[in-house]
C-alpha cells in the first residue's frame, strides 16, 4: 500500500433540515471535488463536523461510500474519538470495508495528558484494531483538541508502531512543529492542515495538504501543488493566489464559511445547515466574506 500525497479534502458534510447526513449532496459534492483533480478525501474531518456525528451514523455514511465502490486509496476516514473504544469500533469497521487510512485525533476531554498516557491510548487502539493494513495519520490539531502531539510523542509511536503510525496532519499552524516532526521522524508522510503551507511542506520534503478550504478551491490548489515540480516562478504565483483566499475565508468561521459559498453558488439553502452548536453565517457576515472575495480566483465561482 502506497503513501498518501497530493490534495486531499476534508469532505464537508451535508444535512437536510433534521440535521440528518443528505446522502445525495454528499455524493454529488464529492464528484465535483474528484471532477477537480483532488487526490482524494477524508471522511469526518473537522470540516465535516466529524465529532458532531455518533459512531454509527458515521458507520452508516463509510457503508454508503463503500456502496459507491470509490478507490479505497482516494479514502482516508476521520476515526478518533475521546472513548479508546469507540475509536476501535470506528476504525474496526473502517478497516472492514477497506479503508485503511485513518486520520486520528488524539483523545481530547482529559488536558495535558502524559505522554506515557498518550502512548497507552494509540497502543490499545492499535492492538485492538489488530490489523497489519492499518495505516495512521496522527492528526495534530491543539487549538480543538486541547492536546498537541509533539515530535518527541511521534518519533516515539513510530519506534513502537513503525507500519502503523506513518502519517501527521498538521493543522496546529505552527510551521516550526511542522519542521521538527519531518526533521525528528523521517519518511514521515506530513500533510499541513492549511494550503498556506503547501510550497514550503513540498520543499521541506512534506506530502501535500489536507485544506478544509479545497471544498471550494480544489483545481486552483491541485494546480499549485502541480505547478510546483514544474515551474517555481509560477508555483510562488499560484501560491500566492490560494494563500490569499485560504486567509479571507478563514476570517470568518470557516465551516459556516465555506458551506455558505456552496449554498450561494449552488442556490441551494439546504446546505447551510450545521449541527450546533455551529451555525450560519449571518447576512451580514456572508457579505463581508463575499465583499472580501470578490477580486479572488476560487474554483467555485468559475
Amino acid at each position: 500500500m502506497g503513501r498518501l500525497k497530493g490534495v486531499w479534502v476534508p469532505i464537508l458534510t451535508p444535512q437536510k433540515d433534521n440535521l440528518s447526513i443528505d446522502r445525495d449532496r454528499f455524493f454529488n459534492h464529492l464528484q465535483w471535488l474528484f471532477a477537480n483533480g483532488i487526490d482524494g478525501i477524508v471522511i469526518f474531518g473537522t470540516n465535516g463536523e466529524g465529532t458532531s456525528f455518533s459512531i454509527t451514523e458515521r458507520m452508516a455514511l463509510l457503508d454508503w461510500v463503500k456502496d459507491e465502490n470509490i478507490p479505497s486509496e482516494k479514502i482516508m476516514v476521520g476515526t478518533g474519538c475521546s472513548a479508546f473504544s469507540d475509536t476501535v469500533t470506528l476504525s474496526q469497521h473502517a478497516v472492514s470495508h477497506g479503508f485503511y487510512h485513518q486520520l486520528m485525533l488524539p483523545p481530547f476531554y482529559y488536558k495535558n495528558p502524559s505522554q506515557t498516557g498518550l502512548v497507552s491510548y494509540f497502543s490499545e487502539v492499535i492492538q485492538r484494531i489488530n490489523d497489519s493494513h492499518l495505516q495512521i495519520y496522527l492528526y495534530n490539531f491543539p487549538q480543538l483538541s486541547g492536546i498537541n502531539l509533539d515530535a518527541e510523542l511521534v518519533a516515539k509511536l513510530i519506534e513502537i508502531y513503525p507500519r502503523q503510525i506513518i502519517g501527521y496532519k498538521d493543522s496546529s499552524g505552527n510551521w516550526e512543529n511542522t519542521k521538527k516532526v519531518l526533521k525528528l521522524c523521517p519518511g514521515i508522510t506530513m500533510f499541513p492542515g492549511s494550503e498556506v503551507y503547501l510550497s514550503k511542506v513540498l520543499a521541506a520534503g512534506g506530502a501535500g495538504v489536507i485544506s478544509g478550504t479545497a471544498n471550494v478551491n480544489p483545481s486552483n490548489i491541485k494546480e499549485t501543488y502541480n505547478v510546483f515540480f514544474k515551474d517555481q516562478n509560477m508555483a510562488a504565483s499560484h501560491q500566492d493566489d490560494i494563500t490569499a483566499f485560504r486567509r479571507a475565508v478563514q476570517s470568518f468561521p470557516l465551516i459556516a464559511g465555506l458551506k455558505g459559498l456552496i449554498q450561494h453558488h449552488r442556490s441551494d439553502e439546504t446546505w447551510k445547515n450545521m449541527r450546533p452548536p455551529l451555525s450560519a453565517l449571518s447576512h451580514s457576515e456572508f457579505d463581508q466574506l463575499l465583499n472580501s472575495i470578490q477580486s479572488l480566483k476560487y474554483t467555485l465561482a468559475d
